[in-house]
């Protein structure tokens, strides 16, 4: 008999498009609380999967980089800054219709997207 694999989806940046339908969602999941879920409840708009996917990383990031020693404790005071603007920055570029990819953190937002 053949075996059957679960094989997971696995996602590009091309496969990510913005959906007009979804605008005000893809907006609103910049916001870290509502991103998260939306990257565990979404599952047809990959635009709103991949902006919570994103936020999640960004996320975890900043409540681990300030333990960091030195390094953390320099940097830690401004995570909630970057944080911000990087949540305005999304917002703003979302509701234009474009995709914002955050450096570093893109590839790992799509292999997170394929793990859920």
């Amino acid at each position: 008999m053949a075996e059957v694999k679960n094989a997971k989806k696995v996602y590009t940046l091309d496969e990510i498009k913005f959906n007009e339908e979804n605008k005000t969602m893809a907006i609103v999941s910049w916001i870290s609380i509502v991103g998260i879920i939306m990257l565990f409840v979404e599952k047809k708009d990959l635009f709103v999967r991949y902006i919570g996917a994103q936020v999640a990383i960004l996320g975890v990031a900043s409540l681990i980089l300030p333990l960091i020693p030195v390094i953390g404790w320099v940097v830690g005071p401004f995570v909630a800054l970057i944080m911000f603007i990087t949540m305005i920055i999304g917002m703003v570029k979302t509701s234009k219709g474009q995709r914002f990819d955050l450096p570093l953190i893109s590839d790992l937002a799509l292999k997170l997207m394929s793990a859920i």
